[in-house]
């Protein structure tokens, strides 16, 4: 190999294997996923055969029929599906228009926002009113507020290490609270997008204890005309939505396994469900593959690992993480024995960075990986990464953490929206991603010290 000595890397992998076997294992699976277009098939079946698959619904379920089939095919072991609990709501009628006239309007393409609250048959009709920021709404008051639709009119920056979402997550997540707190009618927020199109983002909100009030995204094209209009005087709108909450529904996630030698786990996480707009290829088509192609792979072209590497396929990340409560439930016994997790949930762009969130003892661990990864010109990158959110349970219990992070540069062109298909996939990205989840997940199976346990998480900072 020629990212170490293959004595080095044996030594660490602590395998009682020729001097060059360990380097031999992870070149052999490196070379062979570069020439497998397994991870493009999969993600490709996941949208084409199924669809949008929204948590409670009937194309959720046949997500679940669809993993336990390929992933039983893929040669997994121990293929199951676990029981969760899954929230159901609908979105029904959608409308927004800008009053131009009298009676006449101007077609305002909008999505509502996961969980938002519908408006009545009737509609709100009401001026807008313009901010920029959290910051600007929670300056204004109730009387600035009270019985007019908010519109906050900031646009996301294209990063590559998806900041940029970072920036824009807490309007979606926390403005709709904040303008119900004041009295508005509803609130519109432009798309959390990089793309210029008239395809709008949906996402969930956090109401919290505030008055719920009607939640969209505007289409950065629509977001353009009611800015315009705003610029040049007054503007209006009206709003129709017919959301409702239906009750709760019994359902399953999917779990499967490359057996090892002992009972402790590296898990390797991705979320099967999407939104009910899009197809979800990128998110998180593009994670099913990466995470069941790289357990595939370590089956096919490796041996048998020291630990139990796991393939966990989350329901319900999109709205509420009901699947990761629930696995944490059912495996609460066993978490202990949980020694590093992963998920892929960023697409299908290229990993160009590794973070981690790993105890001290484990530094000659975290330079062996980067070490093995070096041949994707894999960076080192911050030591504090929560990893995704599936995962956030087990990191809160202890599990250590790693996060391959991804070229985020146009995954927000298309996240949560319909515009999320398959050829927006990265194909060598998606093979690239398979190498990167393989050799680290091999090489933590086999790791031959404890890597050890995170310390108690510090509490969240307030919104």
């Amino acid at each position: 190999m020629k990212f170490m000595g293959a004595a080095l890397l044996a030594a660490m992998l602590g395998m009682s294997l020729p001097a060059a076997a360990a380097d031999a294992v992870v070149d052999r699976l490196q070379q062979k996923i570069a020439q497998d277009p397994y991870p493009e098939y999969l993600a490709t079946t996941l949208v084409n055969e199924v669809g949008p698959r929204f948590a409670g619904s009937d194309g959720y379920e046949h997500a679940v029929l669809w993993a336990l089939q390929k992933l039983s095919a893929a040669g997994l072991k121990n293929v199951r599906a676990e029981p969760v609990i899954l929230p159901r709501w609908v979105r029904g009628e959608t409308r927004v228009e800008l009053v131009t006239s009298g009676v006449d309007s101007l077609p305002l393409t909008a999505v509502a926002l996961g969980g938002s609250v519908g408006t009545d048959e009737y509609g709100v009709e009401a001026d807008v009113i313009r901010v920029e920021s959290l910051e600007q709404l929670r300056q204004l008051s109730v009387v600035q507020v009270r019985g007019r639709v908010v519109f906050i009119d900031w646009r996301m920056p294209r990063t590559r290490d998806a900041s940029g979402y970072g920036q824009g997550y807490p309007l979606r997540a926390f403005g709709p609270a904040e303008a119900g707190k004041r009295g508005a009618a509803a609130i519109l927020i432009r798309t959390l997008s990089t793309a210029n199109d008239d395809a709008p983002h949906t996402g969930g909100t956090l109401y919290g204890d505030a008055p719920k009030i009607p939640a969209l995204a505007l289409s950065n094209l629509a977001a353009d005309r009611l800015a315009a209009a705003l610029r040049a005087g007054a503007a209006t709108v009206r709003i129709k939505l017919h959301t409702h909450e239906l009750g709760a529904v019994y359902s399953s996630q999917v779990v499967a396994e490359v057996p090892g030698q002992t009972s402790d786990i590296v898990l390797l996480g991705a979320h099967l469900d999407s939104w009910d707009v899009t197809p979800g290829a990128d998110d998180d088509a593009a994670g099913v593959a990466i995470v069941s192609s790289a357990a595939r792979a370590i089956m096919k072209y490796a041996k048998k690992p020291k630990r139990t590497i796991r393939v966990v396929l989350y329901a319900n990340e999109e709205f509420g993480g009901s699947g990761a409560k629930a696995y944490a439930e059912t495996h609460a016994d066993e978490l202990g024995r949980h020694v590093l997790a992963m998920e892929a949930d960023l697409g299908s762009g290229p990993v160009w960075r590794l973070g981690t969130r790993l105890p001290l003892q484990a530094e000659y661990f975290r330079r062996a990986l980067l070490a093995a990864l070096a041949p994707y010109g894999t960076e080192d990158g911050p030591r504090d990464d929560r990893g995704g959110s599936d995962i956030g349970v087990l990191r809160d219990a202890g599990v250590p953490v790693l996060a391959p992070l991804q070229d985020a540069t146009r995954y927000f062109d298309v996240h949560h929206a319909t515009t999320d298909t398959v050829d927006h996939l990265d194909r060598a990205g998606l093979r690239q991603n398979v190498a990167v989840y393989a050799t680290a997940a091999w090489i933590a199976a086999n790791w031959a010290e404890p890597i050890g346990r995170l310390p108690p998480p510090e509490p969240a900072p307030a919104p």
